[in-house]
């Protein structure tokens, strides 16, 4: 199973390129050699990176909650596509970026990959600093949404 962590800083190219980490290479394994899936993140100016197989369970998931046949739910799922792309992943670890999906990320130069578990966010270097410093210390957030788990079931 694939769990990405930690940050790293890395650099746009002028022709949208960006090199992956190597640890993020690394935990990929076999799944390095499919495509990846770039999502804009629809809350935050952010980049979504998946494994391809990742991604495929989401997309299973969505897919499998809306009805083929629903006018609201086929417009859902026109828009949730053009939300994302795949690309594939050169050997060194570098990956293309659509013009459209950088400036979705206000990413032009320095950006910063952060590991979330199954998939990695790219932000713009300075935007993730901002929104680093106004949130809550890690122990308080663990205290407020795990501290209690014990209690709620007896």
């Amino acid at each position: 199973m694939i769990r990405f962590s930690a940050k790293y800083t890395a650099i746009i190219d002028d022709k949208g390129r960006v090199v992956l980490p190597a640890a993020f290479k690394k935990a990929m394994g076999d799944q390095a050699d499919f495509p990846l899936a770039i999502e804009k993140d629809i809350y935050v100016g952010c980049l979504n990176i998946y494994p391809e197989v990742y991604w495929n369970q989401k997309l299973e998931e969505i897919e499998s909650q809306l009805n083929q046949f629903d006018e609201g739910d086929i417009e859902l799922l026109e828009q949730f596509y053009e939300n994302f792309t795949t690309v594939k992943m050169a050997p060194n670890g570098r990956i293309n970026i659509p013009l459209d999906f950088l400036n979705h990320a206000n990413a032009t130069k320095e950006v910063v990959l952060s590991g979330m578990g199954k998939m990695i966010r790219l932000w713009n270097a300075e935007d993730f600093e901002s929104r680093r410093s106004t949130r809550k210390p890690l122990r308080d957030m663990i205290e407020e949404k795990l501290g209690n788990n014990s209690k709620k079931g007896g």
